[in-house]
């Protein structure tokens, strides 16, 4: 016990003494982060990198008691290569592409460097610098053996102090949107500090004057910094034809929490299936995520969900463009959600500093009576509508997220389960009972929509409204035989193909479009036909219009933790591994890789970046 003990000590040591190389390349990425020069800032930054730290040094302790011979001691050097040459390789990459490395990424390197712009050459010298990197590693682990004196005890303490501060600071500046703080989030690779807004929101009730949120949308103090990623978004003002006089049009968003395509159905959503009759529909339509927070935020910004990051270091300066423009020309905006877009920044990101009033989020207890609140007040809001000034209106009901949630009188499909997460116990049980309660709480939803829609009727308003209906991503009940429920979990069609239902009045050609379309449509065929912008869909979104689709492209989709790409019917899936499948079936593997489109794809990513 006390060799082992002696080693662990040892290995603290290797590992102190060592990170002063990876000190040197993280700062790298903290410089170029780096934009205002405020004590809190300045300190956060200075404990980003106890975060590497603090994980290389797990790693290293974990690894030591299985190289307990001296032959192989030295081996504990990997965690600290590996994290070294890692980091040079994504300042390169990073510097470049504006993404950081992943696996797919080290993938196509191997498989198709070429294709990614390694020559020969550079990856000899990648080599040479591989080789480098584990010599002078080599070289420390002999230097920390002669100081078997050195004391790190007190000095980790510090450390692991500094690091906790640092995440105190990155909490009150997640919750407060201080975007010198959460600017620093994009640019250090696999970096995930830690948030607490339902913490946060119970101290603001306490000390409100020491929980202001910023809501400023000023440009950074400083300005054409060198490396930096800013967040080129739009990449251009928007132009709008201001010669159309016709009547604006309303905008009535609708979307359903966890639809998958295939429970648009005369039996599930009897009414939202005839009004999608009389409706442009898109069967082939893709969300940008298996989570919410992706999937809304590739619908309300037309961008790939790569970019969340981005816009979530200075939400209200990065105002989705959609209702930032539909603000500017004249409309009342008003959100309605079963759900609290407090998270992950989504109120501030889809609606700036939006007013009370006008933010509608009921606390009833259950989905289904948050729901009906939301259905009230939208129709409450949709009948007391004087003037001419036109409205967009942004509604989200969630009472079809697990556990399903719905009024006794809409228990249309049975049976139900007794125990509604039994299939947490239990993966491979039947799916019957738990899609039919599903199925039931997508039917209550479809009765709250028909009351919406009769007062948009009943007001005359319905032949000047434009009506989206879509989700933010599906939902798997063991579709592939893997035991996957829910969503989060993989980019197959079960959890991340939704409806997409659009009625423009007056418009007599109805598209039932069969090409692939995807949540970041959306917003540049609202812009482009609701306001008239002429700008090139490419200044401020990732999709296409609508009604022009190629006939083969790809989309982008994440989930909290891994991006995925989809090319043909191919999902290219990249986390801390790497996945491929057919988008109908995980168990399907590909016979041939596509890289060149997927790398094309993945150009997208940076587009907005610079």
């Amino acid at each position: 016990m006390k060799t082992l003990f002696k080693h662990l000590q040892f290995a603290t040591r290797y590992v102190f003494i060592s990170f002063i190389t990876s000190l040197a390349l993280l700062t790298v990425f903290i410089y170029s982060a780096y934009q205002h020069g405020t004590f809190s800032t300045f300190i956060y930054g200075l404990s980003i990198p106890s975060y590497y730290y603090l994980v290389c040094l797990l790693l290293t302790l974990m690894l030591t008691p299985l190289l307990y011979s001296n032959k192989v001691a030295v081996l504990i050097i990997i965690p600290k290569v590996l994290l070294d040459i890692f980091l040079l390789a994504d300042i390169l990459v990073f510097n470049i592409y504006r993404f950081h490395i992943d696996m797919l990424f080290i993938e196509m390197a191997i498989f198709d460097f070429q294709g990614i712009g390694l020559s020969w050459g550079m990856s000899l010298l990648v080599i040479i610098v591989a080789i480098a990197v584990v010599a002078l590693q080599v070289f420390i682990y002999g230097k920390a053996k002669q100081l078997a004196n050195m004391k790190t005890t007190l000095v980790n303490i510090g450390i692991i102090s500094l690091f906790l501060l640092g995440q105190g600071i990155h909490i009150w500046g997640n919750y407060t949107k201080q975007e010198s703080i959460l600017t620093y989030t994009p640019y250090m690779p696999y970096y995930a500090p830690i948030t607490s807004t339902g913490m946060m929101a119970k101290l603001q009730k306490k000390f409100p004057a020491l929980l202001v949120v910023n809501t400023s949308t000023n440009e950074p103090i400083i300005e054409n910094k060198v490396s930096s990623q800013r967040f080129n978004y739009p990449i251009k003002p928007l132009v709008f034809d201001e010669s159309d006089n016709n009547t604006p049009l309303n905008v009535l968003l609708f979307v359903v929490e966890s639809w998958r395509a295939d429970m648009l159905t005369s039996d599930i959503t009897p009414y939202i299936s005839e009004f999608a009759k009389k409706s442009h529909q898109f069967e082939n339509h893709y969300s940008g995520g298996n989570v919410t927070v992706s999937g809304l935020f590739s619908l309300m910004y037309g961008l790939n969900p790569s970019y969340l990051a981005s816009a979530q270091s200075a939400p209200f300066k990065h105002q989705s463009m959609l209702t930032k423009s539909f603000a500017q020309q004249g409309y009342n905006i008003s959100s309605y959600s079963g759900s609290n877009f407090n998270r992950f920044a989504m109120k501030a990101m889809f609606f700036g500093d939006i007013s009370e009033p006008l933010y509608i989020y009921p606390k009833q207890g259950s989905s289904s009576k948050n729901d009906k609140q939301v259905a009230d007040n939208v129709i409450a809001d949709i009948k007391s509508i004087s003037g001419d000034k036109p409205w967009f209106k942004f509604v989200f009901l969630t009472s079809s997220h697990h556990d399903y949630d719905y009024p006794e009188h809409h228990r249309k499909f049975i049976p139900t389960p007794k125990v509604t997460a039994e299939f947490l116990v239990n993966k491979h049980i039947n799916a019957q009972p738990f899609l039919n309660d599903y199925q039931n709480s997508l039917h209550y939803i479809d009765s709250l929509f028909k009351q919406i829609h009769q007062a948009v009727i009943d007001t005359g308003q319905d032949k000047n409204t434009v009506i989206i209906i879509t989700s933010d991503h599906g939902e798997e009940f063991n579709d592939n035989e893997q035991g996957y429920w829910g969503h989060g979990s993989n980019f197959t069609q079960a959890q991340t193909r939704v409806p997409l239902v659009m009625h423009i009045p007056g418009q007599k050609n109805l598209v039932k479009q069969i090409n692939r379309s995807a949540h970041v449509d959306v917003v540049p065929t609202l812009l482009k036909h609701v306001l008239n912008s002429t700008s090139p869909l490419s200044h401020f979104s990732s999709g296409f219009d609508l009604f022009d689709l190629p006939k083969k492209r790809g989309v982008a989709m994440a989930s909290y933790i891994d991006k995925a790409y989809l090319v043909d019917n191919t999902i290219y899936s990249s986390g801390l591994l790497t996945n491929k499948y057919h988008i109908d079936d995980l168990n399907k593997k590909p016979d041939i890789i596509n890289y060149q489109q997927l790398q094309i794809l993945r150009q997208q990513d940076s587009h907005f970046l610079q």
